[in-house]
């Protein structure tokens, strides 16, 4: 008797790929890579939505000191141009850090050549020893700024360090000349507004003994807090 064994095995016919199979396996890795960009964009917008709320604040200041350092530094050269405007930058902070922690909503600083840095209260102080704070506080933190630049100075022998620190104690010095519109004419508020009549004495003083048209500007737009008194 002859026994016949062995196993036969379904045949199938190699099935064509499709265009459209082809297209969803070369998509495959890109949408893999989508879902790990959008993932990436959704948790980076908890950080990029509150920048954009200072954009506008960066624009303006970012504007006017880019104006301010192009100015100087057709005089001074660009390096010291630039350490100025960052002096008046710390300066202002300091105001703008003390006007916060008293709650007042403050602008952005605003740079204009030749005339300084400020920045606008946007409300006004609740009294005379918030205002001295918040004028005190650009002279103590500019100064802070001309103190690092002088260690600087000496640390690395660096001349334009030095020529910085010297720059930076002069403004803050001159600017706590308690008269108008000066911050030392905010600070003496605080103790009585009659002081703006020495400060004012000493800032024609000086206007006569150093002319200077800054000087004389700032004599003019402190006229009517004077006349005020």
């Amino acid at each position: 008797m002859n026994l016949q064994t062995g196993t036969t095995e379904e045949y199938k016919a190699p099935t064509e790929e499709t265009a459209w199979s082809r297209v969803k396996k070369a998509l495959g890795p890109i949408a893999v890579v989508g879902v790990v960009i959008a993932k990436f964009f959704a948790k980076l917008k908890f950080v990029l939505l509150p920048l954009l709320k200072f954009l506008p604040i960066l624009l303006k200041s970012g504007g006017t000191m880019l104006l301010m350092i192009w100015v100087y530094t057709q005089f001074w050269g660009w390096r010291f141009a630039l350490g100025f405007v960052f002096l008046l930058l710390v300066h202002e902070s300091g105001h703008l850090l003390v006007a916060k922690k008293f709650g007042l909503k403050v602008g952005a600083p605003v740079f204009i050549p030749f005339m300084g840095a400020f920045i606008a209260l946007k409300d006004a102080p609740r009294n005379a020893w918030i205002e001295a704070c918040v004028g005190i506080g650009g002279p103590m933190l500019g100064s802070f700024g001309a103190l690092i630049c002088n260690a600087l100075g000496e640390l690395f022998a660096a001349p334009i360090f030095i020529a910085l620190a010297w720059f930076g104690y002069f403004l803050n010095l001159f600017n706590l000349t308690p008269v108008g519109m000066l911050d030392g004419g905010r600070i003496v508020t605080a103790l009585s507004r009659w002081l703006w009549l020495p400060g004012f004495a000493l800032l024609l003083w000086f206007g006569w003994k150093f002319p200077n048209f800054i000087i004389w500007l700032i004599v003019l737009l402190s006229l009517p807090r004077i006349y005020s008194l």
